[in-house]
């Protein structure tokens, strides 16, 4: 398991199995391209908030803002892929604390 959103190497690897439920995460191919759809949102509710807060306060070019924004998106996206996956499989698969690995 990588532990370490930002290890550039391994930061699209995920576990088989989960340690816990034994639930397979290999649901079917291509499954995960639906967290895009639970990415976007993300994104956006973090940077509209912001944008309209340093827009307003800062007396910053509409330039320097965007770079800020973007360099701030860029950065925080391996954090918003993993928060994205795990509410797309949250959505489709039931988690029941019943079935637990033994």
């Amino acid at each position: 398991m990588v532990s370490n959103a930002y290890n550039l190497k391994r930061m699209l690897d995920m576990p088989d199995r989960c340690a816990v439920c034994n639930q397979d995460f290999r649901i079917e191919p291509g499954f995960y391209s639906g967290a895009l759809w639970i990415s976007f949102p993300i994104v956006v509710a973090l940077a509209i908030p912001l944008w309209l807060l340093v827009f307003m306060l800062a007396d910053f070019s509409f330039d320097v803002i965007f770079l800020m924004f973007a360099s701030l998106i860029i950065g925080l996206q391996p954090v918003i892929m993993r928060y994205s996956r795990a509410i797309w499989i949250h959505i489709f698969v039931k988690y029941d604390p019943g079935v637990l690995k033994k």
